[in-house]
């Protein structure tokens, strides 16, 4: 074989290595939490426009016990049909991780794609990890990964767009 066979043969052999990468999304496993804190949750600090603005639904969600990634708890509101808001609250430290919002996936795509699946978050007291189906802002509707970063807030990890036919 020679170095243009070669050439042709790597190439080949690397797009078939990025789309089995690609294929497998996050699993809970892979990001376990440390621990699950069972205290008393801290009041959330309220201290941005928007947390201010959804302070009572903040405030009701971060009084439950853990949900998320070891000492996190996710208040969730509506913003209207199909649309959904979020928080994230620290139940140790009462840190408020806010200004996330997103829609559902578009019927279309629902209609072509029969799923069982159609929990638009998925999270767990012992998994750092986050799941989304949907459309953040109204666009580039997808599947998203998150993981939790303590202090931080969210850090996108992996994400597959729907085809374009499908996007607003």
């Amino acid at each position: 074989m020679g170095p243009l066979g070669i050439m042709i043969v790597w190439i080949l052999l690397g797009q078939n290595s990025i789309s089995e990468t690609e294929k497998r999304s996050p699993q809970f496993k892979d990001y376990p939490a440390r621990e699950v804190y069972r205290g008393k949750p801290a009041p959330p600090n309220i201290i941005t426009k928007k947390s201010r603005e959804y302070r009572t639904m903040i405030r009701e969600g971060a009084s439950s016990k853990v949900q998320f990634a070891g000492h996190y708890t996710v208040p969730i509101w509506g913003c209207g049909t199909d649309c959904m808001e979020f928080a994230i609250v620290d139940s140790i430290s009462g840190k408020v991780y806010d200004e996330f919002w997103l829609s559902g996936l578009p019927g279309a795509w629902w209609k072509d794609h029969q799923s069982d699946d159609d929990e638009r978050m998925r999270y767990l007291p012992d998994s750092r990890l986050l799941k989304i189906q949907g459309c953040p802002r109204d666009h580039d509707c997808g599947f998203y990964y998150y993981e939790i970063v303590d202090g931080e807030g969210l850090r996108l990890i992996w994400k597959r767009l729907l085809p374009k036919q499908y996007q607003p």
